[in-house]
């Protein structure tokens, strides 16, 4: 028996029908994808025109998405109040929320904070009314690692334990859990 593999779009769609209640933070760090160095520009070139360096290549093969799930995935856009996401991510949740996602995903400065270099990214991108897991990832303002403890925020989100532990899949949930999550306090 074939059990069939939730799209992007319907994957998204329930985190963003979920809500608040679509993030957790889970009761044992799950093993993310060995960290490879790979840039915005490249992560911008396979959305555009579906070309992927060696590195990114490898974490696309391990992803347990599709090519075009990943292209439509890094590259949707979620609406958002500026002032909403900031309050959010200053407030007791938000800070635990950071804390959570930024477990497996540090940067690589020792002297840089992860919750507020990520906040950072977050606060940059959404100036415009819109958060999208590339615009995060091009304000990121130092490089960023995955360790082995990278998860996606979105715990009730049923993907399979590869699409869970995914760099991409953090990537592509972030926003959507952001999006959903800008209203708490």
């Amino acid at each position: 028996m074939s059990v069939a593999r939730p799209t992007v779009n319907r994957a998204l769609a329930c985190l963003v029908l979920l809500g608040v209640a679509t993030w957790g933070f889970p009761e044992e760090a799950l093993a993310g994808d060995p960290f490879e160095k790979v840039s915005a520009e490249e992560v911008s070139r396979f959305i555009n025109t579906g070309r992927a360096n060696r590195n990114l290549k490898q974490l696309i093969d391990s992803s347990g998405w599709t090519r075009a799930e990943l292209q439509a995935g890094l590259q949707k856009s979620y609406q958002v109040s500026l002032v909403s996401i900031n309050r959010f991510l200053r407030s007791g949740t938000g800070e635990k929320f950071l804390s959570f996602v930024t477990s497996g995903y540090t940067p690589l400065s020792a002297n840089t904070n992860p919750s507020q270099a990520l906040r950072s990214a977050i606060i940059e991108d959404a100036s415009d009314g819109f958060i999208s897991a590339l615009g995060i990832m091009e304000a990121l303002p130092v490089d960023f690692s995955v360790s082995g403890n990278l998860s996606i925020c979105a715990r009730q989100v049923q993907v399979s334990p590869q699409q869970r532990t995914s760099t991409l899949s953090f990537y592509l949930f972030l926003p959507a859990c952001l999006h959903a999550s800008q209203n708490v306090r």
